[in-house]
């Protein structure tokens, strides 16, 4: 049977990180991803994989001066390309990060820009907000 974009996204997911917070981020925006993808009729398996992969270096790499060459998610674009993925894809990745300076043209990399920024703010909200419901069930 043939693997999925998305399910050979997710085996590169778990092999480069380790942190539980991170995997969920990439979770929430490949979700995210998935669904959009859907409401445009665009490949939904590939831009699930996207927003799986967008933050893989992160962990190991996380360029937080913000080099333009050097870092995440330049570590991740280049393993990517090693290991065959698309210029669709790696140039979506990219784009996500300003400091890269590849702007953003397709449908795929505005809305991997868009929704990394909200994913973020969801997964820190949503216990929050969880924890507020439980308590009224009470």
């Amino acid at each position: 049977m043939n693997e999925t974009v998305a399910a050979r996204a997710s085996n590169i997911l778990h092999q480069w990180v380790q942190s539980e917070s991170l995997r969920k981020h990439c979770y929430a925006v490949a979700d995210s991803m998935k669904h959009f993808a859907q409401l445009r009729g665009e490949n939904a398996d590939l831009w699930e994989a996207v927003g799986l992969l967008h933050d893989m270096d992160y962990e190991r790499h996380p360029n937080l001066e913000r080099s333009p060459t050097e870092g995440h998610p330049f570590v991740s674009v280049a393993w990517l390309r090693e290991h065959g993925w698309s210029e669709e894809v790696c140039r979506a990745i990219l784009s996500h990060a300003d400091y890269a300076n590849v702007s953003r043209e397709t449908a795929l990399e505005k809305t991997l820009y868009a929704v990394d920024e909200l994913s973020g703010f969801v997964v820190a909200v949503a216990p929050q907000r969880a924890f507020k419901m439980s308590m009224y069930a009470l």
